[in-house]
């Protein structure tokens, strides 16, 4: 028994070393320089975003999957920076309005950065405990950020395999339509749905999702052009 778990340890650890060497490849074709992709976990600090039934708290598991999405891409070869890396908001200490200079610090810190674009992570909550399912939404009136968001969905679709959800244009998202360069919102699944709020909380479940959000990036560049930073 230890000799098989021992094998099948091997065997994902050269298949995660060979899909993150052609990663790399992809990314030194298509890029003239290493791009940077800002990543932005949502909320913070007072700020838990959704609150599943049993306390889980949205902040921390999509900040989780942010390290673990950073982390892929690094190895792919790219730059990454993260609008928050610890458990805390972007407002300063004696705002007024805490929630709202937050998200205007967020769309700041992303468009004056050089990145190429980036991806605000989030996870949903419905009143119907039945609806569930990643989704990944965009600017309308970004052309490219609907290419990305549905190279993204696609691979949500393809690799969670729970999830049937379109990639979608949406509107009224603060940062979504306020920030100039190109980006997504994902949404990652329900907290409200019983069975999804297990899925999320669990630490190989996050790997997973951090590891299709990265298959729809290298999708994305794979299907493009090569691109200067």
């Amino acid at each position: 028994m230890k000799r098989t778990a021992t094998t099948i340890i091997n065997l994902v650890f050269l298949l995660v070393l060979c899909l993150t060497s052609a990663g790399t490849i992809i990314a030194s074709k298509r890029l003239a320089a290493p791009a940077l992709i800002y990543l932005d976990p949502g909320h913070g600090g007072a700020d838990g975003g959704a609150v599943g039934a049993d306390g889980t708290a949205e902040k921390d598991i999509v900040l989780n999957v942010c390290w673990s999405l950073r982390a892929y891409l690094e190895n792919a070869g790219f730059r990454v920076k993260m609008t928050r890396t610890g458990d805390y908001d972007l407002a300063p200490a004696n705002s007024h309005n805490r929630k709202r200079d937050d998200i205007h610090r967020r769309c700041d810190l992303i468009d004056a950065s050089d990145c190429l674009f980036y991806l605000s992570i989030h996870a949903n909550k419905f009143f119907a405990p039945s609806v569930r399912g990643a989704q990944v939404f965009y600017n309308k009136n970004r052309s490219e950020a609907k290419e990305l968001a549905e190279a993204i969905q696609e691979a949500l679709g393809a690799i969670l395999k729970n999830t049937r959800r379109f990639a979608k244009p949406i509107g009224g998202k603060y940062l979504i339509d306020n920030v100039k360069k190109t980006g997504c919102l994902v949404e990652i699944g329900f907290l409200s749905n019983p069975e999804e709020i297990g899925l999320l909380k669990d630490a190989a479940y996050q790997e997973r999702m951090a590891y299709a959000i990265f298959t729809g990036i290298m999708t994305y560049f794979e299907n493009r052009a090569p691109i200067r930073a």
